[in-house]
C-alpha cells in the first residue's frame, strides 16, 4: 500500500509504529539505508518488514551478504510472524554470501546479482527488497568510488523497478559511521540508525530516522524493544481516538468521608496519584479503590511492583478489604512485576499488551515510582507520560501510587514529577505529635472538581478505611491521642451541658406547674367572685324591685281622690 505526500510516495510497512514515526512509511522506488551496530536488530527489522509485506499479499526478496539460509529461516521462525513468512509463496531468499576464499583482483560489480534480484522479483511480483550485510561483500571493494558507484547502481535498478529497498550494514564502534560504506549515506533518501548499549548491566536498544528527504518525520531516538513479536517501537503505537468524550460521571474510591470530599470520586476515565511516605496505606487505598470497582461491576488491571498477590490480598482482609473474591470472579487482574528485570520500555509495553489483553474499566500501578528502579536510556517519566496518554484515550480510570521525593519533609514532591501529569493528587503522610505517629490525608489536587484543602487523619481498622472527624484547637487539627483527648473533652462538655439543660429543663417544668396551679387557684377564685357578683347583682335587683312597688300607689282610686282634692 503506497501514500503520497506532497511529490513524495511511500510505501507503508505495515507496521503502525514505524509508519507513525515516518508519516507513512518508507520511500517508494527508492533505497533506505540501515545502519547499526551487532545485535542492533538490523536483519529483524528487515525481515519482519517482508512478514508485513506478505502478509498484505506483496512480494517480497531478501537477499543475504553474511548469513545462512537457513540460519535467516531459523531465526524468523523464533518470532510470531516468522513460520508465515518463510512458508510463504510470495517470499524468495536468495543466498549472496561471498564464497570461503573468495580473492578479487580489481574491481567488480553487481550487475549480475541485480540481473538475479530483478528475475525473482519479476516472479513473485515483489515490491520489497532486502540486501542484508552488503558491507561483507563491499568491503572486498578496494576502490572505495567503486562501493559509493555500486550503491548508486543498485538505486537506479530499485528506482526502474519501483522497489522499496532496505540495504543494512554495520556501524564502526562506539560511532554512527558506516564501515565500507562510507559516503552512502550521504547519496541515499532515507537513513535509519539502529543502536544499542549496556544501561546497568541491561541491554538497551534505540532507533533513530536519522535522515529522509522531502518527508516530516520524527527525528528523535525512540526506544526499541524486541520480544516474540519482533521490533517494536512501544511509545509510537497510534492510538485511533483522538476525540475523547469527557465524563461526569464520578467513581467512589471506597471510603465515604474521602469521596464526600472529593464532590462524589473521582471522574471516570480521569487520572489519580496517591503519593506518600512507606507505610501511608498507600496500597490500602489502591486496593480499597479496586474492590469497589469491582463490587459495582467494573473490571481493574492492579500492577504490583512492590508485592505478591497472596501476601497482598492477605493484609488487605485485615482492614476489611475483600480483594480476593473478584480475583477469583475475574472482575480484578492482578498482575506482579520486578522493577529491577525489566527495562523501563518493556514495563511500559507489556502493561500495554496486558490492557489490549484483559481491557479494563480501571487500572491500578502500585507504585509507579518503582519503574526508577529499571534501566532505561529514556527515563521513567516518558513512559509513565505515555501510559496515563493511552489510559486517557481509551477512557480508562487509573490509580498510580508513588513514593514521596527524597528530601522533601512535607511529602508533596512525588518521584519522577508524576504529581505534573495526574488529574487528582492526594499525599498520605505521617503527624508525629506528643510522641506518636498517626497518618494525615490531604488532597492537593482534583481537576474539574471543588474539594476540601483540609489535612484529615486516615484511620484503619478491621472495618477498613474511614476519615476521622476535624477537631481544630488553636488553628491546628489534632490527631491520634490528642484528637481522642479532644473528642473525650468535648464530650464532657457537652454531657455537662446536657445535664445543665435537663436540670434547667426541671426547673423549667417546675416553675410552669407552678405557675399552672396559680392560674387554676385565681381561675377558681374568679369564678367564685363572678358568682358572688352575679348573686349581688340578682339580689339589688330585686332591691330595686321591692322599692318600687312599695312606693307606686295601690289601685286605681288613688288617681280619683287626687283629681278631686286639686279640684
Amino acid at each position: 500500500m503506497t501514500i503520497t505526500e506532497g511529490t513524495l510516495e511511500k510505501r507503508s510497512t505495515g507496521r503502525a509504529d514505524l509508519d507513525h514515526v515516518t508519516h507513512g512509511g518508507l520511500p517508494a522506488g527508492q533505497t533506505t539505508l540501515v545502519l547499526g551496530q551487532p545485535a542492533a536488530g538490523k536483519t529483524v527489522f528487515a525481515l519482519q518488514i517482508l512478514a508485513h509485506a506478505v502478509e498484505r499479499g506483496e512480494g517480497a526478496v531478501f537477499v543475504s551478504f553474511e548469513e545462512l539460509p537457513d540460519q535467516i529461516r531459523r531465526d524468523a521462525a523464533s518470532f510470531d510472524w516468522g513460520a508465515a513468512l518463510i512458508h510463504s509463496d510470495r517470499f524468495e531468499l536468495i543466498d549472496a554470501r561471498p564464497r570461503i576464499g573468495f580473492e578479487t583482483a580489481g574491481e567488480f560489480d553487481l550487475e549480475g546479482l541485480l540481473a538475479i534480484v530483478t528475475a525473482t522479483c519479476r516472479q513473485i511480483d515483489a515490491v520489497w527488497v532486502v540486501f542484508d550485510g552488503v558491507d561483507q561483500l563491499l568491503r572486498y571493494q578496494a576502490d572505495h568510488n567503486a562501493v559509493i558507484g555500486e550503491v548508486r547502481r543498485i538505486d537506479e535498478v530499485c528506482a526502474k523497478n519501483g522497489w522499496t529497498l532496505l540495504l543494512t550494514g554495520k556501524t564502526a564502534s562506539g560511532t554512527d559511521t558506516p564501515t565500507h560504506l562510507e559516503g552512502t549515506e550521504f547519496l541515499l533518501s532515507a537513513a535509519i540508525l539502529l543502536s544499542s548499549r549496556v544501561v546497568n548491566q541491561q541491554l538497551n536498544r534505540s532507533l533513530r530516522v536519522s535522515k529522509y528527504r522531502g518527508s516530516a518525520h520524527i527525528a528523535d531516538e525512540l526506544p526499541v524493544l524486541i520480544d516474540n513479536a519482533g521490533i517494536s517501537l512501544p511509545y509510537h503505537q497510534a492510538e485511533e481516538n483522538n476525540d475523547v468524550e469527557a465524563s461526569w460521571q464520578r467513581l467512589p474510591l471506597g471510603v465515604e468521608r474521602l469521596d464526600a470530599l472529593l464532590g462524589g470520586g473521582i471522574y471516570r476515565g480521569s487520572s489519580l496519584l496517591i503519593s506518600g511516605r512507606p507505610g501511608t496505606a498507600k496500597s490500602t487505598l489502591a486496593g480499597g479503590f479496586a474492590a469497589t470497582a469491582a463490587r459495582e461491576g467494573r473490571k481493574t488491571l492492579y500492577i504490583s511492583f512492590d508485592e505478591l498477590e497472596g501476601p497482598y490480598v492477605r493484609n488487605l482482609e485485615s482492614v476489611g478489604i475483600n480483594l480476593r473474591a473478584p480475583i477469583e470472579a475475574g472482575l480484578v487482574r492482578f498482575q506482579t512485576r520486578s522493577a529491577y528485570a525489566s527495562r523501563v520500555t518493556e514495563h511500559f509495553f507489556g502493561i500495554r499488551r496486558l490492557l489490549d489483553e484483559f481491557e479494563p474499566d480501571c487500572l491500578v500501578i502500585d507504585p509507579v515510582s518503582a519503574l526508577l528502579k529499571a534501566s532505561a536510556t529514556e527515563g521513567a517519566s516518558m513512559a509513565t507520560e505515555r501510559l496515563i496518554d493511552v489510559t486517557r484515550r481509551r477512557g480508562i480510570t487509573t490509580v498510580l501510587t508513588s513514593l514521596s521525593g527524597e528530601g522533601d519533609p512535607e511529602g508533596e514532591a512525588t518521584q519522577g514529577q508524576v504529581s505534573n501529569l495526574a488529574d487528582s493528587w492526594i499525599v498520605l503522610d505521617y503527624n508525629v505529635r506528643g510522641g506518636e505517629r498517626n497518618r494525615s490525608l490531604s488532597i492537593v489536587k482534583s481537576r474539574g472538581s471543588a474539594h476540601s484543602n483540609q489535612q484529615r487523619e486516615l484511620l484503619l481498622s478491621d472495618e477498613g478505611l474511614d476519615l476521622a472527624d476535624v477537631y481544630e484547637k488553636g488553628g491546628e487539627v489534632l490527631m491520634g491521642t490528642a484528637r481522642m483527648s479532644q473528642a473525650m473533652e468535648d464530650e464532657a462538655i457537652n454531657r455537662r451541658k446536657r445535664l445543665e439543660w435537663k436540670q434547667r429543663k426541671m426547673d423549667l417544668e417546675q416553675r410552669i406547674a407552678q405557675v399552672e396551679k396559680e392560674r387554676r387557684r385565681l381561675s377558681e377564685m374568679l369564678e367564685l367572685e363572678s358568682e358572688e357578683q352575679e348573686a349581688s347583682e340578682r339580689l339589688n335587683e330585686q332591691n330595686r324591685v321591692e322599692i318600687r312597688d312599695r312606693r307606686a300607689p295601690l289601685g286605681g282610686n288613688d288617681a280619683d281622690e287626687g283629681d278631686a282634692h286639686g279640684r
